[in-house]
Order: C-alpha cells, then structure tokens, then sequence
C-alpha cells in the first residue's frame, strides 16, 4: 500500500489543516503562530438545521453536527463549512466551544496557550460518545 503525503491546507497565517496527531483520526486543525487562552480560534459555520432534520438521513449520518441550542443546529460539512470542522476530540483540551443562544453561534476560543505547530483540540463532551438509543 503506498504512503500518502502528508498533505496540508493553508488556512491563512494562522492556522493549517494536515494529518492528526491522533492515530486513525484523519485531518486536524494545527495553529500556525501563537494562540493565548481566551482567544477566537473560530466560529464553527455550516447549514443550519432543526432538530427535527438532524434525526433524518442524510444528516443523521454526519459526524459533524454541533447542537447549539434548541432547533439550531450547524452542520459543518459542505460548502458552507470552514476549518474548525478539523479540530479533533482530546480529554485533555486546549480549546473550547463557546456557544451562544441568543445569536445562535458556536465559538472556538482557546483555554491553553497553544505554540505555533500544536494541535487544536476541544472535548466533544458526553453526548458526542453516546450511544444510540434504540428506537
């Protein structure tokens, strides 16, 4: 089987898509210079969709849905998706979601300093790692 190289996306000065540090989980967002704690990594952007519409296929599907508050939801693939879709789960984070209900965003913010060529990480919390319910 032949190696892929490891292939980057330049972002913009401050940040760069390129294989994860984590094993088998695919891209991750890497920072480019340094982030303080506190500071906007970026907002997560994408379709946005009811509840109702994350429970039917094609979206039920996505691993890329990001609940916001009640009937908003974001679905971070396709043509409206940015960079923030490439930050991976860790336990231990350097990054956080910040979301809010009254403009209905979701916000990466930095909780660690993070020097230039580390990976942006942020904990996807409980319901990420749930089970399914069966019907």
């Amino acid at each position: 089987m032949k190696k892929r190289p490891n292939t980057r996306t330049m972002i913009d000065e401050h940040f760069e898509v390129k294989r994860s540090s984590i094993k088998g989980a695919g891209k991750g967002l890497f920072a480019k210079k340094a982030i303080r704690p506190g500071d906007t990594i970026g907002h997560y952007t994408g379709k946005v969709l009811t509840d109702r519409q994350t429970e039917r296929k094609p979206y039920s599907e996505s691993v890329y849905i990001m609940w916001v508050c009640k009937d908003h939801n974001i679905l971070g693939e396709g043509p409206l998706a940015n960079y923030t879709r490439y930050i991976n789960h860790k336990s231990k984070p350097n990054g956080q979601i910040v979301t809010s209900n009254r403009w209905k965003t979701a916000r990466i913010e930095a909780i660690k300093h993070i020097k230039p060529g580390q990976e942006i990480f942020i904990d996807y919390g409980p319901d990420y790692w749930a089970e399914e319910e069966p019907s």
